[in-house]
């Protein structure tokens, strides 16, 4: 009897109870709710009803949901890239239709054979609606699907190099997979990780001398990276360097004049001493490609962050 009683003044309790729903918040409320969920949560929340359905795909939640998982990858010239494909597929969408086509459209510039591709972005002809009424949210599915293929550049530990790619998401192992953007659409590698890859710090492209501004500026020890190739038809790598002293000097500090010297001495300190690749001598007033036939150097980025010298610095140390 006693439970009988506790069960119906419990019951009469919740008469009493005022019951309220996500929709009888204020939106800045309910907005603050949403930003909380990830993106799965936040596609279950549309299936409840059409006022949760518009809500949860606004831009403003699914640019939280890209800068939190993607910022660090996604730089502006990728974004460029999506909006050239959006902008592209909404304005041909009848004849896309038409078509009957699957749906995949890439990016190059130059003529074959030296064609370059800057993105690709493939299977997108179910998400036509969603890239005009929902851009971001379409943005974050073609990422975590793996549909876009953006531009990064991938660390490669071995040679203590960086080249440009255009990689896709695997969401199943959380690593990427790396194509060419020259040289045929080639497969380069997979199973990269996160840590592996950084936005390109320049605009220049992979098959273009990068004009310096710091040649002038370089003394023994600084960090630098500097464009390199084994052959004048490849596009460029960066390559991770320590500026050196001339052989003429005795490397005192107080009496080094390395710094004013012509010639510029850049050592590659993965490599023995004893190895041909450890050391070039390069002029610092030619302002064009330089090498032999063993290598070709283009320009030169020094260091500054302690973010890329630190991280240069944990790639040399792994790759002994």
């Amino acid at each position: 009897m006693s439970c009988e009683k506790n069960m119906a003044s419990k019951l009469e309790k919740q008469k009493d109870c005022i019951v309220f729903s996500l929709l009888d918040l204020p939106e800045c409320t309910l907005d603050c709710i949403l930003e909380c969920l990830s993106p799965l949560d936040l596609c279950r929340v549309a299936q409840v009803c059409t006022y949760l359905w518009h809500r949860s795909r606004s831009d403003a939640l699914w640019e939280k949901q890209i800068k939190q998982k993607w910022g660090g990858l996604l730089g502006d010239v990728a974004l460029q890239e999506w909006l050239w494909h959006t902008s592209k597929i909404i304005n041909t969408e009848s004849l896309l239709l038409k078509q009957n086509q699957s749906g995949s459209c890439g990016s190059f510039s130059g003529v074959w054979p030296f064609l370059s591709f800057h993105s690709y972005l493939e299977n997108f002809i179910n998400l036509i609606s969603l890239f005009k009424n929902c851009p971001k949210m379409a943005l974050y599915i073609c990422l975590e699907s793996g549909r876009f293929w953006f531009p990064v550049q991938v660390y490669k530990t071995a040679n203590l190099c960086c080249y440009d790619a255009i990689v896709s998401y695997d969401s199943r192992t959380d690593t990427f997979q790396a194509r060419s953007p020259t040289g045929g659409w080639r497969m380069i590698e997979g199973n990269i990780q996160w840590d592996r890859l950084r936005l390109s710090p320049v605009e220049t492209s992979p098959r273009i001398f990068y004009m310096s501004n710091c040649m002038n500026d370089l003394k023994p020890g600084d960090q630098i990276e500097i464009q390199m190739r084994r052959r004048k038809d490849s596009p460029y790598n960066w390559g991770y360097a320590v500026v050196g002293h001339l052989e003429t000097c005795d490397e005192d500090v107080n009496h080094c004049h390395c710094q004013y010297s012509d010639m510029l001495v850049v050592e590659f300190k993965q490599y023995q001493l004893e190895n041909r690749w450890r050391r070039s001598v390069l002029n610092r007033n030619v302002y064009e490609e330089q090498g032999s036939r063993l290598s070709w150097f283009g320009g030169i980025r020094k260091l500054d962050k302690e973010e890329e010298i630190e991280r240069w610095n944990n790639l040399f140390a792994s790759s002994r």
